[in-house]
């Protein structure tokens, strides 16, 4: 997987990125880096989103926070299948979700 971004779940169409800031902490031998991206959804209704941001093994996600229709939610690192079924339970639930 080579692309990078922000897709729409089923059709696999990027959403356009508006806006990139990227900052670095570099403390002795490691490095943290903060980045913002920005996207909108230009369309009237609602979408489910997939945000795909591959990474070297040695790297690792210690934190996920967006912002969607103004408001923040921060995601909570999960194992691939608990974060999967926690997803689904929320959307059959009617719970806005993040994956």
């Amino acid at each position: 997987m080579s692309e990078a971004g922000l897709f729409v779940v089923g059709k696999n169409t990027p959403l356009p990125l508006k806006d990139v800031s990227v900052k670095a902490h570099i403390n002795g031998f490691l490095v943290g880096l903060d980045s913002t991206l920005k996207y909108s959804n230009t369309g009237a209704d609602p979408i489910e989103v997939v945000f795909r941001f591959p990474l070297e093994e040695s790297f690792a996600v210690v934190g996920l926070e967006a912002v969607i229709d103004g408001r923040k939610v921060k995601a909570v690192i999960r194992e691939k299948e608990e974060a999967r079924q926690m997803y689904d339970d929320a959307i059959a639930s009617g719970y806005s979700a993040a994956l």
